[in-house]
């Protein structure tokens, strides 16, 4: 009987393949419970919502609601004063009404921040939560439901370094009588 070592050596060599590729595999997706990765746009350690999330108001009124930020620890934000100041290198917060949107009156308050510094320089700055209130008319002609696009932009910063800025898409929902 004769007999063959090719079967046992292509069995060695598949094992040693599949070996391989799993440690590689594992090398480049790390462990599962490691570090998250590190965020790369400012909207990525910045959550937001609108509250109320449902407001009624009748056409032609004003409506009043505010959005609700949260910043990740150790991120900060820069005040919206920043945005009124050509000659500052830092993109300040602020609240846009998006395309389309019809509103009359819009205005929107901003938090205050904190003193402090970044990289040896004197900045203002938001941590941890904060809100814009919005005041804003509906259209006469509103019906159903309105739906108010916004944009908000932010530039989350930490000790270190700062993320690349971000316009963040939100939607205020207007039920009309």
């Amino acid at each position: 009987m004769r007999s063959s070592r090719f079967p046992a050596r292509a069995l060695g060599t598949t094992v040693v393949a599949l070996l391989v590729i799993t440690t590689a595999a594992a090398a480049l997706t790390g462990p599962a419970d490691g570090p998250p990765p590190r965020p790369r746009v400012s909207a990525d350690v910045v959550e937001v919502a609108v509250t109320p999330a449902k407001l009624t108001a009748a056409a032609g009124d004003e409506v009043t609601f505010a959005v609700q930020i949260e910043i990740a620890p150790t991120w900060h934000l820069y005040d919206h004063s920043y945005v009124h100041d050509p000659e500052s290198f830092y993109i300040g917060i602020d609240l846009m009404p998006g395309e389309g949107a019809d509103l009359a009156g819009y205005q929107a308050t901003f938090p205050v921040g904190k003193a402090g510094e970044f990289m040896g320089e004197p900045v203002v700055m938001l941590y941890g939560k904060a809100a814009i209130e919005v005041t804003a008319r509906l259209p006469a002609s509103a019906t159903g439901e309105v739906t108010i696009p916004l944009v908000l932009t932010v530039q989350a910063c930490d000790d270190k370094i700062c993320l690349q800025p971000s316009d963040i898409a939100l939607t205020a929902v207007v039920a009309v009588p």
